[in-house]
């Protein structure tokens, strides 16, 4: 009797340890380039100059973390690394009938790493709202717009954490 109810709660456990290990899974996705090769936004964070950077998320999500960073590279000599604080703003298209055959794309912000006093937080996370249908995080067309606030190229890197595979275009 003892025996069966150590193998009733030896699998009990692994069970439960293995079903947690599976929704732990996320996958480290980063995208590396410079504002030379980043296409210009049309739309602007407060009048300034933004990039964009489109992505795709490969299957619906509950979260999602988002960081990037910035680095100029001086022009004297020795190259120093000057590191620029980034600004941006998360959006998702919108999946409105509408829009379906418009060559404008409409995008709802859902989230940026800045507040009203342009304070800076990071990693952004961005979780799904159950009761909001326009705040899921699903199979669709994401943009990120940033900007530094200064005329200068530079150089970036974003991170996005979440338990699916991003697709860069």
């Amino acid at each position: 009797m003892k025996k069966y109810l150590f193998i009733l709660i030896f699998a009990a456990i692994f069970t439960t340890c293995t079903k947690n290990l599976n929704d732990n899974k996320l996958i480290d996705n980063s995208y590396l380039n410079s504002t030379a090769s980043t296409k210009v936004s049309n739309d602007k964070i407060d009048n300034k100059q933004t990039y964009e950077i489109n992505f795709n998320i490969e299957n619906s999500v509950d979260c999602i973390n988002i960081e990037m960073e910035g680095i100029h590279l001086s022009r004297t000599f020795p190259n120093e690394n000057i590191p620029k604080r980034i600004y941006f703003i998360i959006e998702k298209k919108l999946q409105l009938p509408q829009f379906k055959n418009s060559d404008n794309k409409k995008y709802m912000p859902i989230g940026r790493n800045f507040n009203n006093d342009w304070e800076t937080s990071s990693p952004v996370k961005i979780c799904a709202d159950k009761n909001d249908s326009l705040s899921s995080i699903e199979a669709t067309e994401y943009r990120i717009r940033f900007t530094i606030f200064d005329n200068i190229p530079f150089y970036y890197t974003l991170k996005i954490r979440c338990a699916s595979t991003i697709i860069f275009n």
